[in-house]
């Protein structure tokens, strides 16, 4: 279903508008797509697009008659209308990469053990956090969790580790580490690769269970 807005470019006392679906144009904007066709909803570039007033004398002012070079230009540099649906849903993402971003890294501070992420989703629900789209996503982070910390144990921590790995199993387990992990330091001889590492609490049970699945279980871990 297409989310209709309008686009415009104003340039010196002209101004050309068209009406693209929202989602696509912003992708476009973003550099995460260049497919005009599907973004640009009338083929045709307006000086009144509320009143249908089609602009005139194109290639003077872009160097083209072509309607969707033009359309381009005009979604890459002008202004695109935020439809409420699109705003609704980037404050849906971004209150889950927040979330998401503080379940990676939170300890309860009474067991010491990972906070498991549904468990700050609710609590977000008793701190009446507002996701302004205006503002960086690590301003939300700060102000979220000192929220959170009215409501919940919660301090953020990783953990540290160390492990001897079989070398038959140590190309597959050091780049799983690579993803999850910050590798402190790593040894090889001829038959274990050793290496020491942190990882933020939220990875901790996904990042041992995984070593110990790829290697069979015959990887050595201690907690440092």
């Amino acid at each position: 279903m297409e989310d209709r807005v309008l686009a415009r470019l104003q340039v010196g006392d002209k101004r050309y508008e068209i009406f693209v679906d929202c989602d696509r144009a912003m992708l476009i904007r973003q550099g995460k797509n260049s497919d005009i066709a599907s973004a640009l909803l009338v083929d045709k570039i307006f000086k009144d697009a509320r009143k249908g007033e089609v602009a005139g004398n194109l290639e003077k002012q872009f160097g083209t008659e072509d309607v969707n070079k033009i359309a381009l230009e005009i979604i890459r540099r002008g202004e695109i209308q935020a439809s409420a649906g699109y705003r609704d849903k980037q404050m849906t993402l971004l209150k889950n990469r927040v979330i998401d971003t503080i379940a990676s890294m939170a300890i309860d501070s009474t067991t010491n053990l990972p906070i498991p992420r549904k468990r700050i989703e609710l609590a977000m629900n008793d701190v009446h956090h507002n996701f302004d789209l205006t503002k960086p996503e690590k301003y939300h982070i700060e102000e979220v969790l000192a929220k959170l910390k009215k409501v919940l144990p919660i301090r953020l921590g990783e953990f540290s580790y160390g492990a001897d790995i079989p070398v038959a199993y140590g190309n597959d387990a050091m780049l799983y580490l690579k993803r999850l992990a910050d590798i402190k330091s790593n040894t090889r001889n001829d038959d274990t690769i050793s290496v020491t590492f942190s990882v933020k609490a939220g990875n901790e049970s996904e990042l041992l269970s995984k070593l110990k699945s790829l290697t069979h279980g015959s990887i050595s871990i201690r907690k440092l």
